[in-house]
């Protein structure tokens, strides 16, 4: 590859990791997503993972109703996780993401949960610490 080519090559990658950055980061700041409850008394919320975000990020469900959600990955090569973690910090839900969803019920008790990917390539941050979390509140 000569020097032009490794360039272009390496200013394209620039740019993804800036817009995936800005993206992120416009999907931490944006409103917590309220839980609709259909017609059968089931809330159902739809969670997209990708690189290094779940949107939505931050959830507010009501207490001791039944919740799904629909968790999915945007087409790429990374692969993610969708882990739900319980009150006591073990996981209510550990799902691989692929593009087809796949749905965890719960229901739940009042109080914060997180959500998160754990995994890691080679030697790097894992996902959750470069922002693939989010926060599901649970209210009376």
């Amino acid at each position: 590859m000569n020097i032009a080519a490794q360039r272009s090559a390496f200013a394209r990658v620039c740019a993804l990791v800036v817009f995936a950055c800005a993206t992120h980061a416009a999907a931490q700041d944006a409103p917590p997503y309220q839980a609709p409850t259909d017609a059968d008394g089931v809330q159902r919320v739809t969670i997209v993972g990708g690189s290094y975000f779940f949107k939505p990020a931050r959830i507010i469900a009501k207490a001791g109703r039944p919740l799904e959600l629909k968790v999915s990955m945007e087409q790429g090569i990374v692969p993610h996780r969708f882990v739900l973690d319980g009150a006591d910090g073990k996981p209510l839900a550990d799902i691989e993401l692929t593009e087809a969803a796949k749905t965890v019920r719960v229901e739940l008790a009042a109080g914060d949960y997180t959500f998160h990917c754990p995994s890691r390539l080679l030697m790097f941050k894992s996902h959750r610490e470069r922002g693939m979390s989010g926060m599901l509140q649970v209210r009376e």
